[in-house]
């Protein structure tokens, strides 16, 4: 049974992640909160339910910088920014976290820090980068790369061939037509069908996708940085 670190658990996909710790048979060790105090915001309130102690950052014992950590930010950017901010801390662990019950093919290859929810299907060919999220019921169809700190949202589907860009989100129930390109820092909104090429920085919706002017992209406006950034 492996005990892991849930890093920067102000956020309510903390409790996302913590289950699927716990369908694995594995254990939260320790809640990190690295925010500053602030009363207009107290945190998601799934603290107690996870049941894990609370510390600090600067409260990390010895024992805690050998555990696994998972870092539960659905934003892109600021998934980036945490992961580096673990890594100055000490923590170099950062294991693919994958539920139970997802099917991950044999030839798929799923990179460090990211995590895989319940009930995601990822097929054959299919390479995930570093500190991807894919979320619950997504499915990723065969040959399709995924790159670094892209998010995927719930019931998202990517047909065969799909490139996904560097820090690009995609959100709930999107679809994704085969061999088009999704640009890094691009967002593709809730239920959006997308049928060419999504250029960088771009934000679609509709069906079929289209482009909202003067939207900048970054999901929530917070982008990653490009790769030697």
């Amino acid at each position: 049974m492996a005990r892991w670190l849930i890093f920067a658990c102000r956020t309510p996909y903390a409790l996302e992640v913590a289950e699927t710790i716990w369908r694995r048979g594995d254990e939260v060790a320790a809640l990190v909160d690295n925010l500053p105090p602030d009363e207009s915001d107290s945190g998601s309130g799934d603290e107690e339910a996870i049941g894990a102690p609370l510390v600090s950052p600067g409260g990390l014992s010895p024992d805690h910088l050998s555990l696994p950590v998972a870092i539960p930010l659905i934003t892109p950017g600021h998934r980036f920014a945490v992961e580096a901010e673990v890594r100055a801390l000490g923590l170099d662990s950062l294991p693919a976290l994958l539920d139970p019950s997802a099917a991950v093919a044999r030839t798929a290859r799923i990179g460090e820090g990211s995590i895989v929810n319940a009930a995601a299907v990822i097929a054959g060919g299919t390479t995930l980068g570093r500190s991807v999220h894919v979320n619950r019921s997504a499915s990723i169809g065969h040959h399709n790369r995924v790159e670094d700190y892209a998010t995927l949202g719930p019931g998202c589907v990517l047909a065969g061939q799909v490139t996904i860009g560097r820090g690009s989100f995609v959100g709930a129930g999107a679809v994704c037509a085969p061999r088009v390109t999704i640009g890094p820092n691009a967002v593709v909104g809730a239920g959006a069908v997308v049928v060419r090429d999504v250029p960088a920085g771009q934000v679609v919706v509709g069906n079929p996708a289209k482009e909202i002017p003067g939207k900048e992209g970054g999901y929530g406006g917070v982008t990653v940085p490009e790769v030697g950034r």
